[in-house]
């Protein structure tokens, strides 16, 4: 509503403040305590709220503009429009301070959730979930309810409206077992039923999905556990592969809802080849293979890199730096592996094994068929307990200071096979195609296709654990995970 009449200003307060009248013919179109956009001299404008004075509604004039236009006892032309939400001055960190009327109406609380919207000419620019923080201001004798908006907005003309979205109380419901995580102690708003906003301190917030089981992330985590970073300021996972890439980044986007990482390949330049040849060719080939844009490049010279272990595409990292990703992180792996040693979960221990090997693990023999997983002394006490879950044999070695290696051998992959081989390497090509090239030369597993002669003890073993009958004649177990590593398509 658009209202238009001549009023005098006059002396609002000691402090230079200015105040007018609502003329009576028209103050029965506004309220007491409306707020208002006013326009004076058709350039001057301001934001306020209608006020009482005397008997008479009225609204006060900022001590600037009265300075500056010189607007004391003089009478103006003057426009009222009723604004729906409030004015709020913004501080150059994007923080705002909340009307104690709208606090009280809205009945606000410390730590509450609420959605804002900043609103510029009638159209919402901005909305953000924040967090709502109390200071006591002893000189004004209240308390003052701040949020943080978005500082971009700094020096800028906002109407801002607040939505309660968040039900008192409310926590969201996980389908894993948060207890004792920093998942835990989170503050979270409520955005809809498998998607919450999370607070904690003073870090960045999150919008995470609530909507995902241990199963959908034991694989995953392993992969994280391995080749993520787990401490410091910023959260990231490395990807050796495309398909690590395009997986790592799917399973990344169903927990995380807001993520906006940072893409950069490292790359080690073994033939000298030109910058721009190099980052040419690596843009256009992770662009083709995973979607992924890349945006920047640490490009190194070779310093006796094998041949061998050289990465043609180089590895991927992506990356985030927000720290609360590594709290929401941390408390999954802290969650994932409580959940695998207390109920004893077989098949999610499998998952994450072989999650884990997908960074860590390693064929070392060309004539041989175990794995190596290489980590360290603390990590390799926790795999250990998850390898015992799982049923693994394994045995432990040291290589270097803090240097560990957990070794499992071809016959105990072999007795796991069934539960393996789907998963071991799936996504790392060339390393599930030499890890297939190798076991099929192991004697155990040429002898389940009947032209191999094995040790007693081999055969022992093989009827021992299902893969021949009393006479040494190969089972139907046998044949079909003989017929599988056989025919093992490497390009699926």
């Amino acid at each position: 509503m658009e209202i238009k009449f001549i009023a005098g200003i006059k002396k609002g307060n000691a402090k230079g403040t200015g105040f007018f009248y609502i003329p009576e013919e028209r103050s029965t179109l506004l309220s007491l305590g409306v707020r208002v956009n006013v326009k004076l001299l058709n350039s001057l404008y301001f934001f306020a709220k209608v006020i009482k004075y005397g008997n008479r509604l009225g609204i006060y004039v900022p001590k600037r503009p009265m300075e500056e236009n010189n607007l004391l006892d003089k009478n103006v032309k003057i426009q009222i429009n009723e604004i729906d939400g409030f004015y709020s001055k913004m501080c150059s960190d994007g923080r705002i301070y909340l009307p104690q009327d709208i606090v009280k109406k809205q009945k606000i609380e410390r730590n509450e959730i609420i959605l804002i919207r900043g609103i510029k000419n009638d159209k919402v620019i901005r909305k953000k979930y924040s967090k709502v923080q109390i200071t006591n201001r002893e000189k004004r004798h209240q308390m003052e309810y701040t949020c943080v908006f978005d500082k971009k907005f700094y020096g800028k003309n906002l109407i801002f409206k607040v939505e309660n979205k968040t039900p008192k109380n409310w926590k969201p419901k996980f389908n894993i077992n948060i207890i004792d995580t920093s998942l835990e102690k989170m503050h979270y708003g409520f955005i809809d039923r498998n998607l919450s906003i999370a607070f904690y301190g003073s870090k960045i917030p999150v919008i995470v999905s609530n909507k995902f089981k241990y199963s959908d992330i034991a694989f995953y985590l392993g992969a994280y556990f391995s080749d993520g970073t787990k401490i410091g300021n910023s959260w990231a996972i490395c990807a050796s592969t495309f398909k690590q890439a395009k997986y790592y980044w799917e399973i990344h986007n169903l927990l995380i809802k807001d993520s906006k990482p940072e893409f950069t390949i490292s790359y080690t330049n073994i033939y000298n080849v030109g910058y721009d040849e190099i980052i040419e060719r690596l843009t256009n080939k992770w662009a083709d293979k995973t979607g992924i844009k890349i945006q920047k490049f640490r490009i190194r010279k070779t310093t006796g890199t094998i041949l061998t272990k050289w990465n043609k595409y180089g590895t991927l990292i992506i990356r985030e730096s927000r720290q609360i990703l590594l709290d929401f992180y941390n408390s999954l792996l802290k969650s994932l592996i409580r959940e695998i040693l207390s109920k004893r979960n077989k098949r999610l221990a499998f998952d994450f094994i072989c999650g884990v090997m997908e960074g860590d693990g390693g064929i070392p023999s060309k004539t041989h068929g175990h794995i190596l997983i290489h980590t360290n002394k603390e990590e390799a006490y926790i795999l250990g307990s998850i390898l015992r879950v799982a049923d693994i044999k394994f045995k432990l070695g040291k290589n270097g200071e803090n240097k560990y290696f957990l070794r499992i051998g071809s016959l105990e992959v072999l007795r796991n096979f069934h539960l393996l081989k789907d998963k071991i390497f799936e996504l790392y090509p060339r390393r599930r195609k030499d890890f297939f090239e190798r076991f099929k030369k192991v004697g155990a597993v040429k002898f389940l296709g009947g032209n191999h002669q094995s040790t007693n003890w081999v055969k022992a073993w093989l009827r021992e654990n299902g893969f021949a009958d009393r006479n040494y004649k190969i089972t139907e177990k046998g044949l079909r995970i003989h017929y599988y590593i056989q025919n093992y398509v490497t390009t699926r």
